[in-house]
């Protein structure tokens, strides 16, 4: 993929999981989005193919990620002379008085083949728009209406940073 439309379906995928996610949050989500990475998400035991790269010594201990990065770095990160991950799972992570954090779940396997990347239906692969974590017997908005990120405790977003530059 090209760099230029990586970077344009981030750009994407982030103009539509900040809103579909005010849809279900009492939370005032701050509009300057920074971005943490969880690299290396997916299960590594399956064969590769030839046109698959892993970058196994990426991975972290649970609950760290790189960041908190701008759009830009990013791209930087996860945009490898053409290979990004085969799939990138984007949800609001948590906030502060100035920043809404993204969290992006990333596949740890990259390629440049085009079909093999996941949600290609959604418009902006590898990304896959998810909205916040659901509180336990939640049915609806109409049913149970919004409810806040932190329903089950607040996390500090910085508890486990591990600062990452290619």
């Amino acid at each position: 993929m090209e760099k230029a439309l990586f970077h344009h379906h981030l750009l994407r995928a982030t103009e539509i999981v900040v809103p579909f996610s005010r849809e279900f949050l009492h939370d005032s989500l701050p509009p300057s989005i920074l971005y943490l990475i969880f690299p290396n998400q997916s299960y590594g035991g399956n064969a590769i193919s030839g046109e698959e790269t892993l970058f196994p010594n990426e991975t972290l201990s649970e609950g760290s990620f790189w960041g908190p990065f701008d759009v830009d770095q990013v791209v930087g990160s996860l945009w490898r002379d053409g290979k990004i991950p085969e799939w990138i799972n984007m949800q609001i992570h948590s906030y502060d008085d100035i920043n809404t954090y993204l969290e992006l779940l990333c596949c740890g396997r990259f390629t440049s083949n085009k079909e093999l990347l996941y949600h290609v239906k959604e418009g902006y692969p590898p990304f896959h728009v998810l909205g916040p974590n659901l509180p336990p017997n939640w049915i609806s908005v109409e049913g149970s209406g919004k409810f806040d990120l932190y329903w089950c405790g607040k996390p500090n977003p910085f508890s486990k940073p591990n600062q990452f530059s290619r």
